[in-house]
């Protein structure tokens, strides 16, 4: 069993078909002939189906992996965080992607040689028209960027034009492929009944033969199908957006191969996909947390805060003249003191606390289950630390808190809002200081109460 699971599929049906005609040497010229009819009628259905299954997919692999190649070409660029790793010429990715766009290109019109059905065909020309769109404008003209070293102009490209234009590529190559499983589908059932109207008329023939070729026909189904059934499953799984699914592969015929690459692409999709999430909810400057992030968490902590009593408290600071910073020593290092800032702040955080760039050189700091005098002395010593750090080129900088706790019913705009207030009053008391807003009153009420 396990040489049929790791068998090709061309092999597993000479396999059988060699068996099968040892049997009817014993059976009679007619059953021979039935069963070689039925045998060759069942492997060009499988052949004709997985081929133009084995192209599309490498086909949809191909498109993936140069949009791959044009970020990787992008990290080429001298402002890129991942440059100083990265040890790939710029020349061989455009060498890769035009190498894969020529691959593409041919397996196409291989592709377009079969004998297809007017819904395949209207199909591939809907994604010959949806590539061609994809290359022309958008891929080609993004490795021109690369090989040119305009990095800015490629990556407004990847934006704007590869990343759409790929996605509709890709659905119409899903497509297209979706189509073709269901005429393989339909050609097998076709073959199914051929074989089940031969196997009936050979039974009045021999018995033996039949019985030989319905165990035969048992095993390739199982062999056969039940990896294919799998396949497409998960296909409806990863189609529906569900790439935590584990893809078990059993085998290593075509089918287990087609699997295979499918779990190399899920690989790949969870990992972009977790990329974008978190670039979607840090500041690229800095690394903080941004608003979305937040306005995420704070809905979370104020829940627990109502249902459970836990208190919850935070911290805005904003850094003292920072626009004298900018003013006499450039944007630039006013940015380099921002991530400077960030770290010596994030290097003071206790584990549960979380540190969000609110905008411009504000930066607010979540602290759950801690009170607004504990936070008060946190801030006290942070400001303190702060104040001791010698910046790049500026030297020592204060800064200003506000405190406030949040109170049972206030939403956590009020809440903020107060704790503007607290900084506003460290910055109109003289800043580097830090100020705490009162409590609301219905948060002392229910205090008094319990």
């Amino acid at each position: 069993m396990d040489f049929l699971k790791n068998a090709s599929i061309k092999t597993r049906l000479w396999v059988i078909m060699c068996a099968t005609a040892l049997m009817i040497l014993f059976s009679g010229a007619i059953g021979l002939t039935g069963i070689a009819m039925t045998d060759n009628a069942m492997e060009k259905t499988y052949k004709n189906s997985l081929q133009p299954t084995s192209k599309i997919t490498r086909i949809m692999q191909l498109m993936d992996e140069n949009r791959v190649l044009i970020m990787l070409g992008l990290q080429q660029d001298p402002k890129s965080p991942h440059y100083k790793i990265q040890n790939y010429e710029s020349s061989s990715h455009t060498t890769a992607i035009i190498k894969n766009r020529n691959e593409i290109t041919a397996l196409i019109n291989k592709y377009k040689k079969r004998k297809l059905t007017s819904e395949e065909q209207d199909l591939a020309n809907l994604y010959i028209i949806a590539r061609t769109q994809y290359v022309n404008d958008a891929l080609m003209p993004a490795v021109t960027a690369l090989q040119t070293a305009d990095y800015q102009k490629a990556n407004k490209i990847l934006l704007n034009k590869i990343n759409p234009y790929y996605q509709a590529a890709n659905l119409q190559a899903a497509n297209l492929l979706r189509k073709i499983r269901e005429t393989a589908i339909k050609n097998y059932e076709d073959a199914s009944e051929r074989f089940i109207l031969i196997r009936n008329t050979l039974i009045y023939g021999t018995l033996l033969g039949i019985l030989f070729i319905s165990i035969s026909a048992t095993l390739l189904i199982r062999s056969i199908v039940r990896p294919l059934n799998r396949a497409v499953l998960h296909f409806k799984q990863i189609a529906k957006g569900n790439l935590d699914e584990k893809i078990s592969i059993s085998s290593q015929d075509e089918i287990g191969q087609v699997l295979s690459e499918l779990a190399a692409m899920q690989g790949k999709l969870k990992v972009m996909i977790g990329e974008l999430d978190r670039l979607a909810s840090t500041d690229k400057l800095t690394g903080a947390w941004n608003r979305r992030r937040f306005e995420e968490t704070v809905e979370t902590e104020i829940d627990r805060l109502r249902r459970y009593g836990q208190r919850l408290s935070l911290m805005i600071l904003d850094v003292d003249h920072f626009k004298k910073i900018n003013d006499d020593y450039g944007h630039p290092i006013g940015d380099q003191v921002l991530v400077d800032l960030s770290n010596t702040i994030r290097s003071s955080l206790r584990a549960s606390d979380s540190l969000t760039r609110w905008g411009g050189e504000e930066f607010v700091i979540l602290c759950p289950n801690t009170t607004a005098s504990i936070v008060s002395k946190l801030a006290e010593r942070l400001r303190k630390k702060i104040a001791t750090v010698n910046f790049k080129e500026v030297g020592c900088i204060t800064v200003s808190f506000g405190v406030a706790e949040c109170g049972p019913s206030e939403t956590w705009e009020q809440w903020l809002h107060r704790a503007d207030e607290a900084l506003y009053l460290a910055k109109s008391g003289g800043r580097d200081q830090v100020k705490t807003i009162k409590r609301p009153p219905d948060f002392i009420e229910k205090a008094t109460t319990k």
